[in-house]
């Protein structure tokens, strides 16, 4: 994360964590202080794996909800796994502004009867 970490994008991470979101534990408040300290929460409040015995939420998503305003969440129930895959809608994404530039230098010879241009 700290390689890839920017304050100046959106971030979205999601995947199976392999921490139940629906109880606390130590673990996911180990996970959590660290996604926080990149302003990342969880939204996943609904089970993701369902056994015969029992409902976890193991497979998350995490934003930024400061810069992420809203947004829409849905389970997928695909009927092939025993996780359901999550839809996330982002609404209105704050847009960040462009930092970059292009340059483009043009050098023109006058040797002969007809102009040359030199790209650099």
């Amino acid at each position: 994360m700290q390689k890839l970490y920017n304050s100046k994008y959106n971030i979205v991470m999601s995947g199976d964590v392999n921490v139940n979101y629906l109880i606390d534990n130590i673990r996911k408040n180990q996970l959590d202080a660290v996604l926080h300290s990149y302003n990342l929460a969880g939204i996943v409040k609904f089970p993701t794996g369902i056994g015969l015995n029992s409902h976890t939420t193991t497979d998350s998503v995490f934003i930024d909800t400061s810069t992420i305003g809203k947004y829409d969440l849905y389970p997928l129930i695909n009927g092939l796994s025993d996780h359901d895959a999550q839809l996330l809608i982002l609404n209105k994404v704050q847009k960040q502004e462009k930092e970059y530039h292009t340059y483009f230098k043009r050098k023109i010879i006058y040797h002969s009867r007809f102009p040359i241009e030199i790209k650099s």
